[in-house]
């Protein structure tokens, strides 16, 4: 491996980043959720020709995978990234200086404050705060990570290399401080080195096909430089919530806006695997076992499980969100719907009359509620509920069509 093809993917390394918007559409999200998948056929594909020796073709199924999903870890995760907005540089700086002179000890927040420094040009402001930050808490394996990242960034790669040194030692599981320390070895042309550090990454992060595009290209500079190496690279998991990290890291994102579980039930059925959503359930379990006592929460839960086809526990949570919040139209319009498919026509009625109490004058409730009229036998109820329909959106099809068919029966 050549020292310009290190320093160019430690540079890549560093730069942990997705595409990330404040709202993300179903269209969007669907998109996202493709290249994930196919980024991680091309991580198992590649996974298998490293294990038979092919390290040149491992290295483009995994190049193909980095550049669909860069940096993925596992689905929740790389969801988490997507979702996650992303502010001006300067903005934010001056936002996390005043935490940061509160509580200089605070790792997280002082690594947020130097990258929002890194990214609006002040350089050397973004070392020493970081220098500060371990002179604080010298037992931070982050901080000296990030810290190193930085100085790889100006080629200062030998303190860039004690700093990665230092974040493995404290930190063994450190999969971006054993991934950099590698590529420290290989600008040094020591790729024997840098494939021991880079399994050890590899194992601790499978789907990233950028590790495994690097393990692929010190596997193949080692060789050519005499030396017999031997790698085992670990297959990504299949299981789609078996991340704990990052099914945190995306409750998190759903915690703070729980409105982006509409962009994933948006998708329609058949356009992702069922899978996807038993994930997006497990996250929101994740959120309610801190927020036990947020209605929208429970709202929100009760239309995965009906996605996924449990609509008795999705009645479940609704009447929860309902009994935390009785003026919750949403749960109670999605309450409305659940009961007149399980045949409860009665508390379907009364659910979404409530709703409509509660403000939800829209076309969709009247236009179910003549539905559950016309089905008791209640024609001038259900015109009446018809007519509504159609005063709030005149081009109502459906309700236009039902009310023309009632007005022939009688």
């Amino acid at each position: 491996m050549s020292p310009s093809a290190c320093e160019t993917t430690m540079a890549n390394l560093s730069t942990n980043e997705h595409p990330a918007s404040a709202t993300v559409s179903g269209d969007d999200l669907a998109a996202r959720l493709g290249a994930y998948f196919e980024a991680l056929e091309n991580v198992r594909r590649g996974v298998c020709l490293l294990n038979a020796g092919r390290s040149e073709e491992a290295e483009a199924s995994f190049s193909a995978a980095a550049r669909m999903a860069p940096g993925i870890r596992s689905l929740p995760a790389y969801l988490a990234a997507c979702l996650t907005h992303r502010g001006e540089a300067q903005a934010a700086a001056e936002q996390f200086r005043s935490s940061v002179d509160t509580n200089p000890k605070d790792a997280a927040t002082r690594i947020r404050y130097a990258l929002s420094l890194w990214q609006a040009g002040s350089t050397d402001e973004a070392i020493e705060s970081l220098r500060d930050g371990i002179r604080h808490d010298p037992e931070s394996a982050e901080l000296h990570f990030q810290l190193g990242t930085l100085l790889a960034s100006l080629e200062r790669y030998d303190e860039a290399e004690l700093r990665f040194t230092q974040a493995v030692s404290i930190d063994r599981a450190h999969a971006d401080a054993l991934a950099s320390l590698a590529m420290c070895f290989g600008v040094r042309n020591a790729p024997r080195q840098a494939v021991t550090y880079l399994l050890q990454a590899q194992a601790r992060r499978p789907h990233d096909g950028r590790i495994g595009m690097l393990l692929s290209q010190a596997a193949r500079a080692a060789r050519q430089t005499g030396h017999m190496v031997r790698v085992h690279a670990e297959m990504p998991d299949v299981e789609l919530d078996s991340d704990s990290t990052g099914i945190d890291e995306l409750s998190r994102v759903i915690e703070a806006e729980p409105d982006f579980v509409d962009a994933f039930l948006s998708i329609p059925a058949g356009k992702v695997d069922e899978s996807v959503f038993a994930m997006l359930l497990r996250t929101l379990e994740v959120v309610l076992e801190r927020q036990p006592e947020q209605a929208e929460l429970h709202y929100h839960c009760g239309r995965v499980l009906d996605r996924l086809g449990r609509r008795e526990d999705a009645i479940s949570q609704n009447e929860r969100a309902v009994q935390l919040n009785p003026k919750f139209t949403r749960a109670l319009v999605e309450l409305g719907k659940l009961y007149s498919e399980t045949a409860r026509k009665t508390d379907a009625r009364q659910r979404l009359e409530q709703a409509v109490e509660a403000g939800a004058d829209l076309a969709d409730v009247h236009f179910l509620l003549g539905n559950l009229h016309l089905d008791r036998g209640q024609i001038h109820q259900a015109r009446t509920a018809y007519k509504r329909a159609l005063s709030i959106n005149e081009h109502y099809e459906a309700a236009q069509l039902a009310l023309t068919s009632l007005s022939a029966k009688t």
